[in-house]
């Protein structure tokens, strides 16, 4: 069904393997004298010699239909491997959807974030497309994949004092972008605030989705925990919104970091 040859026997198959053997031995050589070689030695004549040959090369290059595995009950199964999922249903509308929730709370930016996250991203901020018309070497017209801008390029086209500044106003976006998705319940997220900060620890109110609702904790430096002065609400109901945050405060003291405001994905 691959190839066009056909493989009618136990025996043709043995000849399909003692034939890909000796092709292997003669260093893989499809010229004339060693497929004759081989033909002889198989008892073909040279025409059959190359299908079974070619044969044999293109079943090197595809996988069986069906990957067997044992399931988490210790039962062998087999999966079809050449299953499409792309087209269910379901997974289009969530994927569709996830787009245009994303989408959203990107259209909900500034005229400058907006401008700005489409640039050092690299995609149209109209259509969202990542390819835009250009030329070849020779004039003619062709699709080019649109570059992703390095902060310094931003900092010069948006007349920005320096590549610092763009960075903050970026990602200062994406902050703005996870808020609004946590406040229309698509994602959870924490808020973290500077509140002090000393050579030996540093401390941070830190707030669930938006909530308003502060809590408080410290990082000591040095050490490999923190304390929990004031939990939040939803803490107190048996979340762990404190955990994300002391454990992005830990990692920022390792980095000899301390930001003065951070929003993280939970």
């Amino acid at each position: 069904m691959r190839t066009g040859y056909s493989v009618q026997s136990v025996d043709e198959y043995r000849a399909l393997k003692k034939a890909m053997a000796l092709y292997a031995k003669h260093e893989y050589k499809f010229d004339d004298e060693t497929i004759s070689a081989i033909a002889t030695k198989i008892g073909r004549s040279v025409k059959d010699t190359k299908e079974i040959i070619r044969a044999g090369i293109d079943s090197t290059h595809y996988t069986d239909f069906y990957r067997k595995y044992a399931d988490e009950d210790g039962e062998n199964t087999a999966e079809d491997v050449t299953v499409d999922t792309t087209s269910n249903s379901e997974r289009l509308f969530f994927k569709q959807w996830q787009a245009e929730t994303l989408f959203s709370a990107y259209e909900a930016l500034d005229y400058r974030e907006h401008s700005m996250v489409a640039d050092h991203l690299g995609f149209c901020p109209e259509c969202y497309g990542i390819y835009e018309l250009g030329k070849d070497e020779n004039g003619k017209p062709i699709k080019l994949l649109r570059k992703w801008k390095a902060y310094i390029d931003l900092a010069a086209e948006h007349m920005l004092s320096s590549p610092d500044t763009a960075f903050q106003i970026v990602n200062g976006a994406y902050d703005k972008m996870m808020i609004e998705l946590a406040i229309d319940e698509y994602i959870h997220i924490v808020e973290l605030r500077l509140t002090s900060a000393d050579n030996n620890s540093v401390t941070y109110e830190y707030c669930a989705d938006h909530s308003n609702d502060w809590g408080e904790i410290r990082h000591t430096f040095g050490e490999d925990d923190y304390d929990v002065v004031r939990y939040i609400y939803a803490d107190r109901k048996g979340d762990f919104y404190f955990a994300a945050a002391g454990e992005w405060m830990i990692r920022i003291a390792n980095e000899k970091s301390v930001s003065k405001y951070a929003v993280i994905q939970c």
